[in-house]
């Protein structure tokens, strides 16, 4: 009986801590934070990262994370934000706990995600 507790107590304490990662830091430490989920194979991807790199330059209001969402803590996110496709980009605000998922389409024009961040962040 008590293997067996501490077999389900050992299993649950990994799967939590699995999810405590660098999103969850960057959030501790800014209240804004800009989550960019991809996957090394993706070619849009690649695209995007002069778009973030470039973004990430600029914007001092935002934490800026990217994370690969075949691990399997980027899976957990991706769940969690029920992302469909990459790059995946949630913009989250901790003071006011509330996460956006930013539009594929805005994701790839610099002008539209720069916005987007904007008007968020004066929500």
């Amino acid at each position: 009986m008590l293997k067996k507790f501490s077999a389900i107590f050992l299993l649950l304490s990994v799967a939590n801590s699995v999810f405590a990662g660098s999103y969850e830091e960057a959030l501790k430490k800014s209240n804004n934070v800009f989550l960019y989920l991809y996957t090394k194979d993706c070619k849009t991807c690649k695209v995007f990262d002069s778009t973030f790199n470039s973004i990430q330059k600029q914007n001092k209001d935002y934490a800026f994370v990217k994370i690969d969402a075949e691990s399997t803590y980027g899976s957990n996110l991706m769940h969690k934000f029920r992302g469909r496709y990459v790059p995946y980009v949630v913009l989250s605000d901790k003071k006011n706990n509330k996460s956006v998922n930013v539009y594929h389409s805005c994701v790839m024009d610099e002008i539209c995600l720069i916005r987007a961040m904007k008007s968020f962040k004066g929500m």
